[in-house]
């Protein structure tokens, strides 16, 4: 049996967080989340996800930043996985924003749960295991 996919969930709002959680472990992922972008960044590292999918409005440390500091960390481990920027904000500065800063996709909240998980089926197919 291969492993289940684990997929980092981080945004400020605790019941986004639990809402996300528990409709992609339903689908079948293991989830793991984090409450901002700092945070973000040390469970990515700790946890190693095969997606990760960020709020764009955090404390402490944005999505943006967040994302950043996640694909340097790539560049010194080879390693490459999809992130996905989901947020309120759909401004084209904030899509340019999340492709500058390394994001492989801007999803709008709201989305529903069939969006969400094309999405990331999507996202995954492209990266191999």
């Amino acid at each position: 049996m291969t492993p289940r996919r684990r997929i980092l969930v981080a945004d400020d709002d605790p019941s986004i967080r639990e809402i996300l959680s528990v409709q992609l472990a339903r689908l079948g992922y293991e989830v793991v989340s984090a409450a901002d972008g700092m945070e973000a960044v040390s469970v990515y590292e700790a946890e190693k996800p095969d997606l990760v999918l960020l709020d764009v409005m955090m404390p402490r440390l944005d999505g943006l930043g967040a994302c950043r500091r996640i694909r340097a960390l790539e560049e010194k481990s080879k390693r490459r996985v999809p992130v996905l920027f989901l947020t309120a904000r759909d401004s084209t500065h904030d899509k340019t924003s999340a492709a500058l800063s390394g994001g492989d996709e801007f999803v709008a909240k709201p989305v529903s749960l069939e969006d969400l998980r094309d999405r990331v089926e999507a996202a995954l197919k492209r990266r191999p295991r």
